[in-house]
């Protein structure tokens, strides 16, 4: 062969290997051999003095278990852990006030309960025992943010970060008074071309912070996560364990434009992540939607530090769709759908 067709060669051979679909920039891989261990553990259905209707997110702190149940007249139901019976039902749902629409937990502790109501974009703050004993709970604190947002928020240190539906940046940060956003993070690149419209559904994601300094972004349809400081620069980008990534398609209606998964090439990544303290917990799927018996549940759940690195897989015995973890007590509380809507505890080492 000769010199520059062999030259040739070996760079078609160098350019196809790392053309592989879904190789990302600035990626680590990961694959589940790098996890230390990986624990079974089983889980027992909670059974309630009182039927806890359609719960689509839980929030756990000390003995108490909140969740939100959005078909319901009052959308925060509080139970007793030890006790198992319903302590009462909070926050009416509507428009008026100390009503809510879509509210979202961004945390519970000792001291404060603080709720996001999603169409109003607004951060609630009530003193929890209060919250625990009233059944028409005071608010503290109301915290309008200062523009629209299109998802939910968490704390990081003393601001508030919100996803955001827009090409060019993942988050908007307001300060502790809901003013002056700042728009960061970027969306991964890969070897796959999407359009706007392709990367923003390809690209989906879930997050959670450290409330301090650092946000986990776990994307829904690619096994891929991004660790990033608070001003949102990437520390580490983790790729696996699987490598993985979603199709989708754009398409136009009139002036509608949209983008839809390509059938036979999606599959369920990250979602749920939780802050642990020093680590975060997240769910992870792995499936594929054409799959026989495919459901939404996931039955793997992925410890990470908060610098990226794996650190345990917990292998369920029952699949699960939404998480919150009691670190102090090693307990992972769980919501699934079948055969109908219940909670899952587990216990862990």
């Amino acid at each position: 062969m000769k010199i520059h067709q062999l030259v040739s060669y070996l760079i078609c051979m160098i350019f196809f290997s790392c053309a592989k679909e879904g190789d990302y920039q600035k990626s680590h891989l990961i694959n589940y051999k790098d996890f230390k261990s990986t624990q079974k553990i089983k889980g027992s259905n909670l059974q309630f003095d009182s039927v806890s209707l359609r719960p689509t997110s839980i929030q756990v702190f000390d003995s108490l278990l909140f969740t939100v149940n959005r078909k319901d007249e009052k959308l925060i139901h509080v139970f007793n852990l030890n006790t198992k019976k319903k302590i009462g039902e909070r926050i009416a749902m509507g428009g008026g006030p100390g009503e809510m629409l879509q509210p979202y937990f961004v945390s519970v502790d000792s001291q404060w309960v603080q709720l996001f109501d999603m169409s109003t974009f607004t951060l609630y703050v009530y003193d929890t025992r209060d919250f625990v004993i009233n059944p028409s709970p005071a608010v503290n604190r109301k915290i309008k943010l200062s523009e629209p947002v299109l998802g939910d928020a968490r704390l990081l240190g003393s601001n508030i970060i919100t996803s955001s539906y827009n090409p060019n940046n993942q988050f908007s940060l307001f300060d502790s008074n809901g003013n002056s956003p700042l728009k960061f993070g970027t969306y991964p690149i890969s070897n796959v071309p999407f359009s706007d419209k392709e990367k923003l559904e390809a690209y989906r994601f879930s997050f959670t912070t450290n409330q301090k300094d650092k946000v986990a972004v776990c994307y829904n349809w690619t096994d891929l996560i991004d660790i990033l400081d608070k001003e949102g620069h990437l520390l580490k980008r983790i790729y696996g364990p699987q490598h993985f990534i979603s199709i989708f398609k754009e398409s136009h209606d009139g002036n509608v434009v949209s983008a839809a998964p390509v059938q036979g090439k999606t599959r369920d990544a990250y979602f749920s992540p939780v802050n642990a303290g020093d680590d975060f917990f997240v769910l992870f799927s792995g499936k594929a939607e054409g799959e026989e018996n495919y459901d939404i549940l996931a039955n793997q759940i992925f410890i990470f530090d908060w610098n990226g690195e794996p650190k345990k897989i917990l292998s369920l015995d029952q699949g699960v769709f939404c998480i919150t973890v009691d670190p102090k007590n090693k307990r992972i509380y769980g919501i699934s759908d079948q055969p109908e809507f219940h909670i899952v505890a587990f216990s862990y080492n």
